[in-house]
């Protein structure tokens, strides 16, 4: 029989394999195979995968979320022991606070990528201007938020062993 923590772990697993493949998937396949494309084409198609991972990205984020709460609570971690720090002075609590605060900095990354960076590259198209500087600064951010995700994995699986 399954545990409702397992179903937990397993619900936060599979989030956290969606979205670090999927950021894998589009920067080792989909970008390189776009670059086969003319520029209008290539645009269309990074807008249309982008946009379709956007939504189902940030709702993967959104369970890690939850499930990542759901997980600290079982593991003793309480709203006054959490905000007073004392949580975070144990081992387990030590990696786990390095894990949340490379956490943040990809949802940061991701959110200037997906709503400003990505989508100023698009008007920039739209309008005719040139949009490889923020396409540019779009790229980075999608490299910076892949080694984040690595990162925060890495960090998980410390956490486990």
């Amino acid at each position: 029989m399954v545990s409702w923590y397992k179903a937990v772990v397993f619900l936060h697993v599979m989030s956290a394999m969606f979205w670090v493949g999927g950021i894998l998937f589009l920067s080792l396949v989909v970008v390189p195979a776009a670059r086969r494309y003319d520029d209008a084409t290539r645009s269309r198609l990074l807008v249309d995968v982008g946009r379709r991972f956007r939504v189902t990205g940030w709702a993967a984020l959104g369970v890690l979320a939850v499930t990542g709460l759901i997980q600290m609570g079982a593991r003793g971690a309480s709203v006054a022991n959490v905000l007073d720090g004392s949580f975070f002075t144990k081992p387990f609590g030590q990696v786990l606070g390095t894990k949340l605060l490379f956490v943040a900095l990809m949802v940061l990354a991701t959110a200037v990528h997906d709503f400003v960076a990505g989508p100023a590259a698009e008007r920039a198209a739209q309008s005719g201007s040139d949009p490889r500087p923020m396409r540019r600064v779009a790229g980075w951010l999608a490299r910076v938020t892949a080694l984040l995700a690595l990162i925060v994995v890495a960090l998980a699986v410390d956490l486990v062993r």
